[in-house]
């Protein structure tokens, strides 16, 4: 694929590499590198005591991969605790790292994965860890780019049955926090993920250490700073509500303080209702009878219930709160949705969890819960929020929040128990979503929002339809609803897939309907010209700030103005061998050219830039969709030095 340099040109992060360590005990070199506050080797251990193994018993694995070690090896305990809880032998011996260094913490781990994350300018803290090479290939997953210098190779691991599996396919490294008696913490690369994940598994298990040494050190390069988001303030019936947007949704910014029968303050104290809210029983959340704190409620509470919050908003389904989990997951991966959902500075920092980051405004803070009719517990420690799904007659589901974990996990509680609620607007109806002026495509239902700019009435979103040759972002169905799909130019114009290197004459049209609803095709130069032109006289912003909306790209990024209504969202690509990248980092859009010795044209906004930038593509990329409406009579004449070599009339859509 020929793209400019421009675009994606991206320059490499400098490596804080440190000296070479000397390990006294056998003499083994290791490669370190300094990573925010810490120094780690760059090379798994290779130091030798009984309880470890090199990859299929084959010596040559231990200086090419290291050594895999049990937990209890890597703890430089016996193997008496791969199955006994070692929490007070962890105390009395040093583990097998040389002294000055240690295994990693979950603390550690999270604190590498936070700076890899602010910092990194890969597509996934996994990517920014991986080694360039070694490891085994899946297409919609990008190679390994190394940008920090860790240099995690694909070392597979032992099984505690004798097996050794997945060297080119895994990696794994142990913490030093046990799990229980028979497993313990480590942390995961794998092949086909872009995530270092936190998972427990068997102590007798035999995986990678990584050492980091027991001092800190001054940034080298400060991560950026923390997000300020200044919640939306709306009135229902005079009352003024704090807002904040998070993906699709609107979800209050505070918790609800409206006093019914069934709710409560913390320890009966109106302050803390001032400062948490009020906390309810299940029923009174979703404003039903006592009845219902033990009995099912499947034929009274419906998928949008409103219960106790206010007219235009409802509680959470689960269904509204697992969408919050997942787009949080996905826009995020520095740190667990749980961190980015709690407010900064309240919560207290633990050993297994990071700072509150309130990256979304969320702001959730620890106000507790009643357990029963008389306790009160968990204040500066928990938080939970009912949802409107039961798991039975007499619980009820919800997601919660505690100090000492960065998820946001899916629980659920006895409904007599009283919890925080946090409403979440109403969805839109068809009519507020899309007015008179939107397109309704009968092939599949779908409806598009339309603009006007600079004469020409666009698309004000991407493209669905569901034509082959087109695809949902990592093949997820969910993508294609929020980002539209992504379609190869061919795919896109209806045309032949060959036809950039053989073009045949009079298959392009002046207004070339290709892959858009019947009265739209497929934008020409002049009209990308013409849209960009009209962002400029705008005069708010550069031309890119004016095209891209709001949401969906990622943090830090050039500023956004929303100006024009063209909304581009940035919805990435897929690369000719089967790769996504650049989700929340890049929009591209096809236009009507290509063929006689040129490449299919392309514009491109990229989130760092200010620009919006012609290309062309050789490959069979596939890219984003935006339609325009026809303006001109049914017989087309052709521009002269048009790419059309033949003006026609546009075929239907087939």
């Amino acid at each position: 694929m020929v793209l400019l340099a421009l675009l994606l040109a991206v320059s490499a992060m400098a490596i804080d590499e440190m000296p070479d360590f000397v390990d006294p005990r056998d003499n083994q070199v290791y490669k370190t590198v300094q990573i925010g506050h810490q120094r780690w080797f760059a090379e798994n251990l290779r130091f030798k005591l009984k309880g470890t193994y090199c990859y299929d018993k084959n010596d040559a694995n231990c200086w090419k991969y290291g050594r895999l070690y049990t937990w209890a090896a890597a703890m430089r305990l016996v193997d008496f605790y791969n199955t006994r809880v070692a929490k007070e032998a962890v105390k009395k011996v040093h583990d097998v790292c040389p002294n000055g260094w240690r295994v990693p913490t979950n603390k550690d781990w999270k604190n590498l994965m936070f700076y890899a994350g602010k910092m990194g300018r890969s597509d996934g803290v996994g990517i920014s860890l991986k080694s360039k090479e070694g490891w085994d290939r899946e297409l919609r997953i990008p190679y390994g780019s190394d940008e920090f210098g860790f240099n995690a190779l694909p070392a597979g691991e032992r099984h505690y049955v004798g097996m050794f599996m997945d060297a080119g396919a895994s990696t794994q490294f142990w913490a030093s926090n046990e799990y229980d008696a028979y497993g313990a913490y480590f942390w995961r690369l794998t092949y086909d993920s872009r995530s270092l994940e936190m998972v427990y598994e068997a102590k007798e298990n035999a995986i990678s250490v990584r050492c980091i040494e027991e001092k800190k050190y001054e940034l080298r390069e400060q991560p950026p700073p923390p997000v300020v988001v200044v919640p939306e303030v709306v009135k229902v019936k005079n009352q003024e509500i704090s807002t904040i947007h998070i993906g699709d949704q609107v979800w209050m910014a505070r918790n609800l303080d409206t006093e019914v029968p069934g709710s409560f303050c913390y320890m009966d104290d109106k302050g803390l209702c001032e400062k948490y809210g009020r906390l309810y029983t299940w029923a009174a959340a979703m404003n039903l009878p006592d009845e219902y704190l033990n009995k099912s409620s499947r034929d009274t509470v419906k998928r949008i219930h409103r219960g106790v919050c206010p007219v235009g908003w409802h509680i959470p389904s689960i269904y509204d709160f697992e969408r919050l989990d997942a787009y949080l997951k996905d826009i995020d991966d520095a740190v667990g949705v749980g961190a980015n959902l709690k407010a900064r500075d309240v919560w207290p920092e633990t050993e297994n969890s990071m700072p509150g980051q309130n990256g979304w405004g969320f702001s959730a803070l620890p106000g507790g819960y009643r357990l029963d009719l008389m306790s009160f517990v968990g204040l500066d420690s928990i938080t939970g929020f009912w949802s409107s799904s039961e798991k039975d007659s007499i619980s009820g589901l919800l997601w919660g929040l505690y100090a000492d974990r960065d998820e946001f996990v899916r629980d659920s509680s006895n409904k007599v128990a009283a919890f925080p609620v946090r409403c979440v607007m109403d969805p839109p109806g068809v009519d507020e979503i899309y007015d008179s002026t939107a397109i309704f495509d009968r092939r599949d239902e779908n409806r598009y929002k339309t603009v006007d700019i600079g004469g020409h009435r666009w698309m004000a979103e991407n493209l669905r339809f569901a034509a082959p040759g087109s695809f949902c972002y990592e093949d997820k169905e969910i993508r294609c609803r929020s980002y539209g799909r992504l379609y190869t130019w061919s795919t896109a114009m209806r045309l032949p897939e060959d036809y950039i290197e053989n073009p045949v004459e009079n298959q392009q049209f002046l207004e070339h309907q290709g892959i858009c609803p019947d009265g739209w095709h497929m934008p020409t130069h002049d009209e990308w010209m013409s849209l960009g032109q009209a962002a400029v006289n705008l005069r708010k912003g550069s031309v890119a700030a004016a095209l891209k909306m709001r949401d969906g790209w990622n943090r830090g990024g050039a500023a956004i103005t929303e100006a024009s209504g063209f909304k581009a969202i940035p919805a990435g690509a897929r690369y000719n061998d089967g790769e996504f990248a650049e989700l929340g980092t890049s929009a591209y859009f096809w236009e009507a050219s290509g063929g006689d010795g040129a490449g299919a044209g392309y514009w491109n906004l990229l989130n760092s830039k200010d620009e919006f930038v012609h290309a062309e593509d050789f490959e069979r990329t596939a890219f984003s969709v935006r339609c325009v409406m026809n303006s001109v009579p049914e017989v087309k004449k052709v521009q002269k030095g048009s790419p059309a070599a033949s003006a026609k009339t546009a075929p239907p859509a087939k």
